[in-house]
């Protein structure tokens, strides 16, 4: 599966059939809103190109700004990117945002720190990486 059919496939097991239910009954479908990405652990940030890719897909006309880009160390507590657009369609893509960019973020830290840890010994990329995600481990 290519990236793009992975992305289509995580939106549509978040929404279900049903969409997101909560956020149809609760949020406005024309209110627009600016929300923030906020580190919640030091580490190495990664896949804001993914994160554009889902948001786009989930509504074109969202505007997603970065203010560190993937490797860049980041600290808990910092602001390091926003996305304006209709709220509804920042929820209906935030789950899957969120979830690509934890795992991906996560393995790029340990990755860092085993890389670090080994020097000048050089690691290589492994064949190992979970079903479906792949292209998003190995990125």
């Amino acid at each position: 599966m290519d990236l793009e059919g992975t992305i289509k496939l995580a939106l549509a097991e978040d929404s279900g059939d049903r969409a997101d239910v909560t956020c149809m009954a609760t949020i406005p479908f024309e209110m627009e809103v600016e929300a923030h990405f906020l580190a919640k652990e030091d580490g190495i940030v990664a896949g804001t190109a993914i994160a554009e890719v889902v948001f786009l897909e989930v509504d074109p006309s969202l505007k997603v700004e970065w203010y560190r880009k993937d490797g860049d160390h980041i600290h808990k507590g910092l602001q390091f990117g926003k996305v304006q657009g209709r709220a509804h369609s920042i929820v209906v893509a935030e789950r899957v945002v969120l979830y690509f960019m934890q795992r991906m973020s996560g393995i790029a830290t340990l990755t860092k720190a085993m890389a670090d840890a080994a020097h000048p010994a050089c690691i290589l990329e492994t064949r190992k990486t979970a079903p479906g995600l792949h292209l998003v481990d190995k990125h």
